[in-house]
């Protein structure tokens, strides 16, 4: 009779089991296109023995049914790793693509005219100049270009430089993303611990919890670790943003105290980016995620002339008879490689730094060519040894006006005068020392910004703005010409315009003419977005590859969960005809005895 009465335990525990399994086949389908809903699937098992005793006496275990061990989710850990890593590849790829996009855009149009057009308007007028110097119109016209390429050189340095800076919003704004996301994680840590510990299900909020985690990877990579109470705990760049129901929050810093880029910091102190977040490689995997991506792009300063190594010429290092200066010379070239190791790491892989650096050299070397050749330098030995650069006043071209000046630059540092007139005691040509006064140059400062001949820093001469004609092409009375032209000083700005050996990146031997500079430095970025583009594109595919994968795990199979549904109604009926026969022999036996 007992055993009868135990016998029950075993159909009402399958009616338990059959039922629940049912409900979970009903979830699932109920939520077949919910996105991010994760396959759950009931897990049973056999429940405790009971040991007994047979026939002659033979101990036996007898079964007391069914239990239901847990309702589990079916994921694969590995997938989702490797989608939360390819997707952050791709956010990577598309900030840096999107910048290239901003800056096609600002390079393409400026004020209705490309920019091109007002480098290629200047040398059109030095071109006119060049057949007739003594052509007071050309002269104004060519005042007019400079100004024009000034103003335009000046206003699309600050395009770039605005950009770079409003980039600011988007680092704060993502920074409050993933502090947001990983608050919300949090809180859901909270939940399935509560409801887990109370032996409740919690796969809905594991879903949800999963679905966070999947837009955090497009911001950033990071690891994840689950507690033996169902909380995850999160590790980026070797430190925590979660731990259980803890939160460590990112925050934003300027650069440096110079630069007004801003940065994520821990709010508890120290950089996100523990190894530079300029630095990447798709061979490591930090190549990961939009936030990185934007920084990468957006560089950690303006970029400058300054920043691109320039390699040493032979000729600087050869004396008067041709010799060459070869420990000198290799000298200069070890620190001119450890230079390119420094503007590879901490210029070229930002392409708004690269490209403000390019463009700044490209006006730069313009401007200083011209300027060169209107105002010609020399170099003067001092009593002390020393050296300095003066205006060479025996062979600088002169002014058309009724002073004949000299030494007046097209364009000029806002802040500094091109010459300032001293007195030195100096070594003069005929190797004596003797007491003069000079035109001394002020040299261009590298770590003084205001001293050099940058874009942000360049506007046409206003002594020729008022008056053309000191533009000095008239030919200098002590070289022995009087009342000539030195045409020859604009051809041969013609020939270097043509034949100049400019390098748009110091890793390369590859050199331009200023006349292909501009054309090539538009088409590096342009190439360089190509490839970010087809980065893009494969890694839409691999995205959508690993998502597949995922969802053939994790995804409702409606076919499966109908039969899945047949099989726990049958089971269910079973149960419910075994309880029945119970009763009848129960009933019988009661009745018969």
């Amino acid at each position: 009779m007992s055993g009868l009465l135990t016998s029950f335990n075993a159909g009402v525990s399958g009616l338990q089991s059959a039922q629940t399994s049912l409900n979970t086949t009903a979830h699932n389908l109920a939520n077949a296109t919910t996105k991010g809903y994760t396959r759950q699937q009931t897990i049973i098992a056999d429940s405790f023995y009971k040991n007994a005793f047979g026939s002659h006496g033979n101990p036996i275990q007898v079964g007391m049914g069914t239990t239901i061990v847990n309702t589990r989710q079916i994921r694969n850990s590995f997938l989702d790793d490797q989608y939360r890593m390819q997707v952050g590849k791709q956010s990577f790829y598309e900030a840096n693509y999107s910048a290239v996009g901003e800056l096609e855009e600002l390079f393409g149009e400026m004020e209705g005219e490309e920019f091109v057009q007002s480098l290629n308007d200047l040398w059109v007028a030095v071109d006119n100049l060049s057949k007739e110097p003594d052509n007071i119109v050309y002269r104004s016209a060519l005042v007019s270009q400079a100004g024009q390429f000034a103003d335009r050189a000046s206003i699309l340095r600050q395009e770039l430089v605005n950009y770079q800076n409003n980039m600011n919003q988007e680092v704060l704004a993502q920074v409050k993303d993933i502090n947001d996301i990983v608050s919300k994680i949090r809180d859901t840590n909270i939940l399935i611990r509560k409801y887990e510990a109370a032996g409740n299900n919690a796969n809905d909020y594991r879903d949800e919890r999963n679905i966070l985690l999947d837009k955090l990877g497009t911001y950033i990579d990071f690891d994840v670790t689950e507690e033996i109470d169902g909380t995850i705990s999160i590790l980026s760049e070797g430190d925590y943003l979660l731990s259980s129901e803890t939160q460590f929050k990112l925050s934003t810093a300027y650069e440096s105290e110079e630069s007004r880029l801003l940065k994520p910091v821990r709010a508890s102190g120290g950089d996100f980016f523990i190894r530079g977040e300029l630095n990447y490689s798709a061979e490591n995997n930090s190549d990961i995620g939009s936030l990185k991506g934007i920084l990468v792009a957006r560089g950690n300063r303006e970029g400058i002339f300054t920043d691109m190594p320039q390699r040493p010429k032979r000729t600087d290092f050869m004396d008067a008879t041709g010799n060459l200066d070869t420990a000198a010379y290799n000298r200069a070239l070890e620190d001119y490689g450890n230079e390119v190791g420094i503007y590879s790491s901490t210029v070229a892989p930002s392409v708004i730094m690269r490209t403000e650096a390019q463009f700044d050299q490209l006006v730069h070397e313009v401007v200083t060519l011209i300027n060169d050749k209107l105002c010609p330098n020399k170099t003067l030995t001092l009593e002390d040894g020393s050296t300095i650069q003066v205006l060479d006043e025996e062979n600088a071209p002169i002014g058309d006006d009724a002073d004949k000046s000299i030494g007046i630059e097209l364009f000029t540092r806002r802040n500094v005068d091109r010459y300032e007139k001293v007195t030195v005691n100096a070594i003069n040509d005929e190797g004596l020392l003797q007491t003069m006064e000079v035109y001394k140059y002020n040299e261009e400062d590298y770590n003084d910004i205001h001293t050099l001949y940058t874009a942000s820093q360049i506007e046409v001469n206003p002594e020729l703005e008022k008056d053309p004609s000191k533009l000095p092409l008239n030919a200098n009375p002590k070289t022995g010409f009087v009342d000539g032209f030195v045409s020859h000083i604009c051809k041969s700005l013609m020939d270097e315009w043509h034949s100049g050996e400019l390098s748009l990146d110091p890793t390369s031997l590859a050199t331009y003419s200023f006349s292909n500079y501009y054309n090539s430095m538009i088409g590096e970025f342009a190439t360089q977005g190509n490839v970010w583009n087809g980065i893009i594109e494969n890694q839409e595919v691999t995205v959508k590859a690993v998502e597949d994968q995922r969802q053939d795990i994790m995804g409702v199979s409606s076919d499966e969960e109908l039969a899945s549904l047949l099989k726990y109604q049958q089971c269910y009926n079973a149960s419910s005809r075994y309880i029945t026969v119970i009763d009848q022999m129960l009933e019988h036996l009661i009745e018969r005895l």
